[in-house]
């Protein structure tokens, strides 16, 4: 019997070879394998649904029961990391149950929640002298096997990812403006001409338009932080202060959490939209400290958009929504965002959490600062 190995734990593998075997307990319409990412780039990733196997694995094309063969690694390998992967473009490996993963004789167990990305590492091999070890992770990825290897350091190029057509776009009786943006998010006017608002929101963008109830003007990206999810954006005119103040105090589990952006914009009207509801959880996937999940509904247009407590103080950024589940949504905590503050030597308000005030003159008082982010290819 395979022994489990925690998040963190290690052991020691027997011999110059280790066999990866993942099971789930039915078919999925969810195309998944396990990637092999070589570190540093000494050779070559393997993803097994499109690619057959390198010279240092051997067994199944599918990727889910084979060998990978320690010595035919080359001595600048150090660290391989395994992680399980959907491909073809879907968003998430939830729709997986009952996971089973081992590594030689010992095995990792994958959770639910574990699973609520489109990547996650289970275990990494890596050397100590002689003897190869494995570690067992729990790191999830929300955009893709891509993603992960960009933050690795390692070329990963899913060429599945365009197979599957893109989702349909919602239609609008109102039709398109020739004007109309590529793709559009929200921000936070976080001071005068400084704005935040998420990395996937302005990645690839050619230009950027942001508005909002007092005005309208380009912006530019001048610090991109992708490992956050985070966009600093400088508007190219002033506005005035921004009057958003930021909690100093930590997130307790339960407490009321109000989103404002600009979600389905065209559809749902120029104003900034308001949904409110609970902090439900006090870490992301794989128990991941960056992030929070709250209930707020969230459509797309949401991303980059600010979160508020009861008090009406910034806590959160709005990053993304889990497809297929009713509202479960996630945002990054705030702690992050001051970095990005510091290195553009950028002063904001910060505040100890207040008492309750309703959640109208929260909107009265912060909606001019919350701003739609147009994109241009």
């Amino acid at each position: 019997m395979s022994k489990i190995l925690v998040a963190g734990a290690n052991a020691p593998i027997a011999g110059e070879e280790v066999r990866i075997s993942v099971r789930c307990r039915e078919s999925s319409p969810v195309e998944y394998a396990v990637a092999v990412l070589p570190l540093p780039s000494g050779s070559d990733p393997w993803l097994p649904l499109q690619d057959p196997p390198p010279t240092y694995a051997e067994g199944a094309r599918t990727g889910v029961d084979f060998k990978i063969k320690l010595a035919r690694l080359p001595a600048s390998v150090q660290t391989v990391a395994l992680a399980l992967y959907a491909s073809g473009g879907s968003a998430t490996l939830m729709e997986l149950r009952d996971v089973s993963v081992e590594i030689g004789d010992h095995a990792v167990q994958l959770e639910n929640v574990d699973l609520a990305v489109a990547t996650v590492i289970f275990a990494e091999l890596y050397r100590r002298g002689d003897t190869w070890k494995v570690r067992a992770k729990k790191e999830g990825v929300f955009d893709g096997i891509e993603e992960l290897g960009r933050r690795l350091g390692v070329p990963v190029n899913d060429r599945r990812k365009g197979e599957r057509p893109p989702p349909t776009p919602i239609s609008s009786p109102f039709g398109r403006s020739r004007n109309q943006a590529d793709w559009s998010g929200s921000g936070s006017m976080i001071a005068d001409r400084y704005l935040i608002t998420n990395a996937h929101v302005v990645n690839n963008a050619s230009e950027i338009y942001v508005s909002s109830f007092i005005g309208k003007s380009k912006a530019e990206a001048i610090i991109v932080d992708e490992t956050n999810d985070l966009a600093l954006l400088r508007i190219a005119e002033s506005f005035g202060r921004s009057e958003l103040s930021f909690r100093t105090t930590g997130v307790s589990l339960g407490e009321t959490a109000i989103t404002l952006g600009y979600p389905l914009h065209g559809l749902l009207g120029k104003g900034p939209q308001v949904t409110n509801g609970s902090v439900s959880n006090l870490l992301g996937p794989g128990d991941d400290a960056r992030v929070m999940q709250i209930t707020c509904p969230i459509q797309p247009g949401s991303s980059g958009g600010p979160v508020f407590d009861s008090s009406g103080l910034l806590f959160g950024v709005v990053t993304a929504t889990l497809n297929n589940a009713q509202n479960v949504n996630f945002a990054i905590r705030t702690a992050l965002v001051m970095p990005l503050m510091e290195a553009a030597d950028i002063d904001i308000v910060r505040r100890d959490r207040g008492p309750a005030v309703e959640v109208s003159d929260i909107v009265k008082a912060n909606s001019k600062f919350v701003w739609r982010v147009e994109c241009f290819r």
